[in-house]
This record gives C-alpha cells, sequence and structure tokens, in this order.
C-alpha cells in the first residue's frame, strides 16, 4: 500500500472517532458502536457512516448518520428504533470498532 492510501486511512479513522465523540452526545446508553462502513461525498464534504450500535441492555440496531468535519456535527441521522436510540448522553465509555476492524475505546 502506497503512503497516500496510508494517509487517506489514517484520515478516515480520525473522522470516524470524531463521529462517535457527537454520536455519544446525541444518544444515551450507548455500550458499543460498530462502523461497518463510511463513504465519503466530496462535493459536499460529508461523510456517511454505517453503523450498527448496541445499547447497555445488548439490544443492537443499524443505521446510518451523516457528519461533517468541518462543523463537528451529525446530520440525517437515520432513527431505526427510538426505543434504542435514546435521546441523551453516553458518559460512559464505549467500545468502538472501526471501519478497518481496529478498536478503540471512547
Amino acid at each position: 500500500m502506497d503512503e497516500k492510501k496510508k494517509e487517506q486511512e489514517k484520515g478516515l479513522i480520525e473522522i470516524e472517532l470524531q463521529s462517535i465523540v457527537i454520536l455519544k452526545q446525541t444518544f444515551s446508553d450507548i455500550k458499543e458502536v460498530k462502523i461497518e462502513k463510511t463513504g465519503h461525498n466530496k462535493a459536499t464534504g460529508s461523510y456517511r457512516m454505517f453503523v450498527t450500535m448496541t445499547d447497555i441492555h445488548d439490544q443492537k440496531v443499524s443505521f446510518t448518520y451523516g457528519y461533517w468535519k468541518e462543523r463537528n456535527e451529525l446530520g440525517d441521522i437515520g432513527i431505526e428504533d427510538s426505543s434504542i436510540q435514546k435521546d441523551g448522553t453516553t458518559n460512559s465509555k464505549i467500545k468502538v470498532i472501526l471501519s478497518d476492524g481496529g478498536v478503540e475505546y471512547i
């Protein structure tokens, strides 16, 4: 893999982690988030995250959301199950499985 591709992947992982920080400020009771895939729209500068989120009761929901790095905000969040995607804040550390398979705790 060339250096440019490595830098792009590293940058994408940083974007994923930044978006999870905001996701924790959006939903309560998050235990784990697995980022299945991330896409970048060069025209708008936004990123689209495809995730599976697990709550503290081990219930799972898959959904997508947009993330704007410049504004550090989420948008266009797909609410698939409001009993799992509860408004609020998650203050505890959560496990994050990144799109490259790496694991972080935020």
